[in-house]
């Protein structure tokens, strides 16, 4: 009984909060249903934090992989569900992320926050399933519902019909490759169940070495894809791309937790699962991660559309990530798992604040923005400490993030030397080209030529500037303590170098 409830309480909680709203028991009353979301995402952000940190206590293999941040113990007919120490963490940050776009929508969703509030819920559902689960058809189907509850969100907040055809493009690639991985899923079964192997993750990991490439390669193919989608990789970033430049603040935290879901997505299954494939395909993903992070920091700091060149900075950052990982070290996989934490915190903070920028001066193109810090000197203040850590001044979670990646690419052992140097020399390359995107736009949105004198001028809401701070209380909290996350990322980290990739 106290398997169900602990599975109720991760992963159908949300969903049932959701339908609370959706089926009209508020009867539509907009402030009810809002402050219902927003106390339910705080109770259960909390609730997540205190079962991760008071039950993730041991690393060991075993325990790893028998989910030890347990929401579910094997029952009915053997299926079992549970995060494991990545998917812990990574929970905690999307029921944060949800809490954010809760606190933003205040002011940005007016209209069918029925809608609005029940799907994000739902979306919030299904990709805790997604993360906890141990069978392939409950991850594919907890995937399909979360990108369908995108779509239909997308679908009725996006104005520009551009951007609603893009979304529609978004969810029948992440529809394809979903189905795709059913059929991979379905065939290597048969093989695994043939060969008398239980068809479910935790077994799939711990028989990995036993597998052929080539039946590894049926499910590594569609999964990479799958995570290409969300990270993004070059060329199918140009959906999510165009829903960035027509997102609001509330809908921008969607494209993150998305982030996340590919993040995990790479980690879990690519990483360690399909070991022995990815060890063969991470020469390839390194070059792919390093043209991505060179291609799109060039392209942000040629665009003159500001949502739009955030996008390109935002994908950049993601690949940083990818390039530390494919290094296969302690330190390379640690920092690359860092990375995409802070990146997604920082990414955060720095749309929300481009959002409110940009709905003063009622347009996103640079040339005419500008002098914004003499009448908002909050929202200035706070996208300076954004920029620095997006930059990766110390005492920050950037800086943290970049030395480990720096670190990791160094101690690999898998490439040569002179590879090394080359591939470091790059990375720093594409952070430089950054730098000066960031730096050139902040100084344009607040310190350029006026261009406030027919706008609205007010500094940020209350509800706003919370959100804000809650982001850059822990920018600033991993930066000075990383420790918090290291202890557990390392040890991880350290699992799978020893006994996955030796």
């Amino acid at each position: 009984m106290n398997n169900i409830l602990n599975a109720f309480t991760y992963t159908l909680l949300p969903l049932v909060a959701g339908l609370i709203i959706f089926i009209g028991i508020f009867k539509n009353n907009p402030i009810i249903i809002r402050r219902f979301a927003k106390y339910f995402s705080v109770f259960y952000l909390l609730a997540g934090v205190c079962c991760f940190y008071f039950k993730n206590t041991n690393f060991e293999l075993e325990q790893i992989f028998s989910s030890n941040f347990t929401t579910m113990l094997p029952y009915m007919g053997g299926y079992s569900a549970g995060f494991d120490t990545l998917g812990g963490i990574f929970a905690i940050i999307i029921s944060f992320i949800v809490l954010i776009c809760f606190i933003c929508a205040k002011s940005t969703v007016l209209t069918k926050q029925k809608i609005f509030y029940s799907l994000v819920l739902f979306f919030e559902s299904s990709a805790l399933t997604l993360i906890s689960t141990q069978d392939f058809y409950i991850f594919c189907t907890a995937a399909i519902f979360g990108v369908l509850c995108i779509y239909v969100l997308l679908e009725n907040f996006l104005t520009q019909k551009s951007a609603k055809e893009s979304a529609k493009n978004y969810f029948i690639i992440n529809a394809f490759f979903i189905f795709l991985l059913c059929g991979s899923f379905a065939l290597v079964l048969a093989l695994l169940a043939h060969n008398g192997i239980e068809a479910n993750i935790v077994n799939l990991t711990h028989n990995c070495k036993d597998i052929s490439p080539t039946i590894q390669s049926m499910l590594f193919i569609p999964l990479l894809l799958l995570g290409a989608v969300k990270i993004p990789f070059f060329p199918l970033h140009k959906p999510l791309l165009d829903i960035i430049k027509n997102s609001n603040a509330a809908l921008s935290c969607l494209f993150l937790s998305e982030f996340i879901i590919g993040f995990y997505i790479f980690i879990k299954f690519n990483l360690y699962t399909l070991s022995t494939v990815f060890e063969i395909f991470a020469p390839v993903l390194a070059i792919m991660a390093i043209f991505n992070v060179l291609y799109f920091s060039i392209l942000a700091i040629g665009e003159l559309d500001l949502k739009k060149s955030f996008g390109y900075f935002y994908f950049s950052q993601n690949s940083i990530a990818i390039c530390a990982i494919c290094a296969m070290s302690l330190e390379g996989i640690t920092g690359g798992i860092f990375q995409g934490i802070s990146c997604v915190l920082t990414a955060l903070g720095l749309f929300l604040c481009f959002c409110f920028a940009s709905q003063i001066f009622k347009t996103t193109k640079l040339p005419f923005m500008g002098a914004l810090a003499t009448y908002t000197p909050k929202l200035a203040a706070m996208s300076f400490i954004l920029t620095l850590s997006a930059i990766g001044v110390p005492l920050t979670s950037g800086f943290c993030a970049k030395f480990l990646c720096t670190i990791g690419g160094f101690a690999t052992s898998i490439y040569s030397q002179n590879t090394i140097w080359m591939c470091t020399i790059l990375i720093f390359l594409g952070l430089i080209v950054n730098a000066i995107y960031l730096i050139n736009t902040f100084q344009n949105i607040f310190f350029g030529a006026d261009e406030c004198q027919k706008c609205k001028k007010t500094d940020l809401l209350r509800h706003r500037g919370f959100a804000l701070l809650c982001i850059i209380f822990f920018i600033i909290l991993l930066g000075v303590a990383p420790y918090i996350l290291t202890g557990a990322i390392t040890k991880y980290a350290d699992m799978i170098v020893s006994e996955f990739l030796i």
